[in-house]
C-alpha cells in the first residue's frame, strides 16, 4: 500500500514539499515519530522524490515514470546510498558511515540530488554518529541525508542541531478506527487492537490472531513469575528467541492501562474480559506508589535494549523490574 494514503502523512509531507517547492530543503533531515507511525514508508518517499526528475507539480510526489524513479524501484540507483542495521546486528558501525564519506565525494550521475538515509539513525553505535557529523559539518551540493528516529533522545545533540526536524504524528483515534474500518471492514475488536498497537493502525492492521495470543501468554508467564509460580530464569530462556522490543512494548502498554487505572476509576480501555482479568492482577500486584517508576524504567530500558546481545539476561533483566515493584 502507498504511504500516500496514510491521511495522518499528509501535514508533514506538506512541510517538505512547501521547503522544496522554495528551494529551501536542509542539507539533513531528521524524520521522528512514535514506532508504527510509517516512518520507513514515508522515508522512502521522501528519497524518491528527492531522485524524481520530473516530481508532480505542487505536491512533488515522484513521477514513477523517469529514469530516476525506475532506477530507485529496481535498488540500483547511482545517487542513492541506504544504510541500515546488518543482518545479526544490534547496532550500526563505523565502518558504514565510513562508506557514506566515500561515497558522498563522488559526483552525482543524473539526479537533482544525491541522498543517504540511516534507518534508524539512533541505532549509530557513538563512533558512527561522530563519523556522520563530518558529512553534516560538510555537506556537498545537492546532497541530503536523511535520518529516520523513534527515540529523538537517542540522537546526539550536535546530529539533531544539524538537522531539520520533520516529525510524523499517530492519527487521532477515532479517525484510527475509521481507517482501519475501511482497510478491513471484517476486522474485529478494532478499538482492542488499536489499543495494543500504540495507537497505530498500520501495527493493528498487521496485527494477527497469534501475535494476540503471544501477548497473552506472555501477560500470564509474568504473573506466574510475580505470584511464584515459576522461575524468573525459566521464563526468560523460553522467551530468548522472541522479539525483545515486542516484549518491552507490551509491558509498557499494559503499564500506561495500570496508571490510568490509577488515575480514573475503571478506565482500563481493553475490551476483552482476558485482557481486563490480567491488567486487574497486574494493578494488584504493583503498588500504586511504585507504578510510574515501574513504567519509567520499563521506558528507559527499551531505549537502550540494544546495546545488549544477550537475550536471556535482558528479559531477566527486563521481568525483574516488576519484581522490585512487588509486595515482598
Amino acid at each position: 500500500m502507498s504511504s500516500e494514503n496514510y491521511f495522518w502523512h499528509k501535514k508533514t509531507w506538506d512541510q517538505f514539499s512547501s521547503a522544496y517547492a522554495q528551494n529551501h530543503l536542509p542539507h539533513a533531515i531528521l524524520l521522528t515519530g512514535p514506532q508504527g507511525v510509517g516512518k520507513s514508508l514515508f522515508s522512502q518517499k521522501l528519497v524518491k522524490s528527492l531522485l524524481c526528475e520530473n516530481p508532480v507539480a505542487e505536491s512533488w510526489h515522484a513521477c514513477n515514470q523517469c529514469q530516476g524513479c525506475k532506477t530507485y524501484d529496481s535498488g540500483a540507483n547511482p545517487d542513492f546510498m541506504s544504510v541500515q542495521l546488518l543482518e545479526e546486528k544490534q547496532q550500526i558501525g563505523v565502518d558504514q558511515i565510513r562508506q557514506v564519506s566515500r561515497f558522498l565525494s563522488y559526483s552525482r550521475s543524473f539526479n537533482a540530488y544525491r541522498v543517504v538515509l540511516i534507518h534508524p539513525a539512533e541505532r549509530m553505535n557513538q563512533h558512527a554518529a561522530n563519523s556522520l557529523l563530518k558529512s553534516l559539518e560538510e555537506p556537498g551540493d545537492n546532497t541530503i541525508i536523511i535520518l529516520t528516529a523513534t527515540h529523538l533522545s537517542n540522537i546526539i545533540p550536535t546530529i539533531k542541531s544539524r538537522s531539520q526536524l520533520l516529525i510524523l504524528s499517530m492519527p487521532e483515534r477515532n479517525r484510527a478506527i475509521e481507517w482501519l474500518r475501511t482497510q478491513k471492514p471484517d476486522l474485529e475488536n478494532i478499538e482492542e487492537l488499536l489499543e495494543i498497537s500504540h495507537g497505530s493502525p498500520l501495527i493493528a492492521l498487521n496485527t494477527s490472531a497469534e501475535t494476540i495470543e503471544k501477548r497473552k501468554e506472555l501477560a500470564t508467564d509474568l504473573l506466574d513469575v510475580l505470584e511464584k509460580n515459576v522461575s524468573l530464569t525459566e521464563i526468560a530462556k523460553k522467551w530468548e528467541k522472541f522479539d525483545l522490543e515486542t516484549m518491552l512494548d507490551w509491558q509498557i502498554i499494559w503499564l500506561q492501562n495500570i496508571l490510568k487505572r490509577s488515575s480514573t476509576a475503571n478506565s482500563i480501555s481493553l475490551q476483552s474480559a482476558f485482557q481486563s482479568k490480567i491488567l486487574a492482577k497486574l494493578y494488584k500486584e504493583i503498588p500504586v506508589n511504585s507504578q510510574w517508576d515501574l513504567y519509567q524504567q520499563l521506558v528507559l530500558k527499551k531505549k537502550i535494549l540494544h546495546t545488549s546481545v544477550n537475550a536471556q539476561i535482558n528479559i531477566e533483566n527486563m521481568l525483574s523490574l516488576w519484581l522490585k515493584e512487588s509486595p515482598i
